[in-house]
């Protein structure tokens, strides 16, 4: 297996096991995934910068509150791109299906990542969302 190959494998099972503590509500496992700082991009706002544990857990906290108002029960993940840029470092593509408890769909999204190893693990860096029609670098199609 190339290095190349290892970081995909491992970028995707990082993110597979953040989805899971997401779905969790795993406040523990959401500090530990994030670097200090990271920055929330939007085309609609200024970037959002999370640069202590106090910052991090407000974002949480928000970012739940606002997905709970909408019935939200659980995401699940459709689909992952990753493209390593360094050893320590890569860019993740998710498509993400959010649901409610009956499981009709709330939303369909597509994330982008930017994530850096450190000594123990990776961690998120940056967090953007490409808004519909949009699709990102290389226009690719959800599954």
């Amino acid at each position: 297996m190339t290095d190349e190959q290892q970081i995909v494998l491992e970028v995707d099972e990082f993110y597979r096991g953040y989805i899971d503590g997401f779905n969790r509500e795993d406040i523990d496992l959401f500090m530990q995934t994030f670097d200090l700082p990271f920055v929330i991009l939007s085309g609609d706002r200024a970037a959002i910068v999370c640069a202590t544990e106090a910052d991090q857990q407000t974002f949480y906290a928000q970012m739940m509150a606002g997905i709970q108002g909408r019935g939200w029960a659980r995401s699940a993940v459709d689909q992952t791109r990753v493209w390593p840029l360094a050893a320590n470092l890569a860019t993740l593509m998710a498509d993400v299906t959010r649901y409610r408890r009956d499981g009709s769909v709330i939303e369909r999204l597509r994330a982008f990542y930017t994530l850096r190893r450190d000594a123990r693990s990776w961690k998120i860096v940056t967090l953007m969302q490409a808004t519909a029609p949009f699709r990102g670098p290389g226009a690719i199609p959800r599954e």
